[in-house]
């Protein structure tokens, strides 16, 4: 775990509060993965790059393609917040 700057210390409190961030983020990813089998974005698959009606009031536009890069820029700050918090509670022990 070094290679990645994390340092496991002992501590219950400390190991529940980084749950939290721990699963937000994989959740995000695991969202950000399986999104294309979402209900919702089967009939929208074919057409990524024309303005789909039912997509008018998404963030980023009225495409696909844009719906997606904004979500996935705030999916993204929100994984920095995320392992910036992990990286506070597990960094290493002063001496």
């Amino acid at each position: 775990m070094k290679t990645l700057g994390i340092h496991p210390r002992p501590g219950v409190l400390r190991a529940l509060v980084a749950v939290v961030p721990a699963l937000l983020a994989l959740y995000l990813v695991a969202r950000g993965w399986f999104y294309p089998l979402w209900p919702d974005t089967i009939g929208a698959i074919g057409h990524p790059f024309t303005a789909d009606p039912g997509l008018g009031g998404a963030w980023g536009g009225p495409t696909l393609v844009g719906a997606w890069l904004v979500h996935a820029l705030i999916a993204l700050a929100i994984q920095a917040v995320c392992l910036a918090v992990l990286r506070l509670l597990y960094r290493p022990a002063s001496r």
